[in-house]
């Protein structure tokens, strides 16, 4: 699955092959999410999770000190997520793009 990050009007693109991806921020004791939004500082060093379950794509936070927003609304439990949906971890704005619409 690939993602888009945008931080401070910059886009990139990360790929991840996982069940299950920790977003966070790298750290000498925890070593390196799956999905790394450094430099963004807002972002904690394991901010939140996103992982399939039933045949959909869940996301949670993993007690953030800032939260998770999903299209503006806050997670506050596990909450379903789709291709296309603005997710806001720290000021670094996720959208989960179709591994089709990359080819």
């Amino acid at each position: 699955m690939f993602f888009l990050c945008i931080y401070k009007g910059k886009e990139r693109m990360v790929e991840v092959e996982r069940r299950q991806i920790i977003i966070g921020r790298p750290s000498s004791s925890l070593g390196h999410p799956d999905l790394n939004l450094q430099p963004d500082k807002n972002v904690s060093r394991r901010h939140a999770r996103i992982f399939q379950k039933d045949g959909c794509y869940w996301i949670e936070d993993l007690g953030s000190r800032l939260g998770v927003l999903v299209n503006g609304l806050r997670v506050r439990d596990p909450r379903r997520v789709t291709f296309g949906d603005r997710i806001l971890i720290g000021r670094t704005e996720v959208r989960m793009v179709s591994t089709e619409l990359q080819k």
